[in-house]
């Protein structure tokens, strides 16, 4: 058997990096904050729901090449029609009620433990389409991940007992 090949079976499922799960989890918590933020903050400055949305399948494809299983406790295609919907309805609402589709409201929320923080109802159309980014990117990355040859071409097949010679 040549050098460049692999002594395990086509089939097996390789075992995780150790160095890549190590990084992978601090990676993992950083990446999540950083897409909430961009998430929590898209209304008002760059970011939103699709570049949060993508940057948390980034952490999520991550997690899952680290440790081999997945993070989601939902199958990702579930998240579509959710997130969907909660974009759709934040623009009908106004429009039932006379107003612009898509017209957002904003105010201010003083609390004691946080203070005033600004809310707007363009948030809830963020983490609507931040629902979509996530559960159309997970099933994408999802299909990609879990392909599995079910037949080799000729020329990347193991060489035979009768080849090595």
């Amino acid at each position: 058997m040549s050098p460049a090949r692999s002594s395990r079976p086509a089939a097996a499922v390789p075992r995780p990096d150790p160095v890549l799960r190590t990084v992978s989890r601090a990676a993992f918590a950083l990446i999540m904050l950083f897409a909430l933020l961009l998430l929590w903050r898209g209304h008002n400055a760059p970011g939103g729901g699709f570049i949060a949305g993508l940057m948390m399948v980034g952490a999520l494809t991550l997690h899952r090449m680290a440790t081999g299983e997945s993070a989601m406790r939902v199958g990702p295609l579930a998240l579509v029609p959710i997130g969907a919907a909660l974009s759709f309805l934040t623009g009908l609402v106004p429009y039932l009620l006379g107003r612009p589709f898509l017209k957002t409201d904003f105010g201010y929320i003083t609390t004691a433990l946080t203070g005033e923080f600004e809310w707007a109802s363009a948030m809830l159309f963020d983490i609507g389409v931040f629902l979509v980014v996530i559960g159309a990117g997970m099933a994408i990355t999802t299909a990609l991940i879990d392909v599995r040859p079910t037949q080799l071409a000729p020329e990347d097949a193991a060489p035979g007992p009768q080849e090595d010679r």
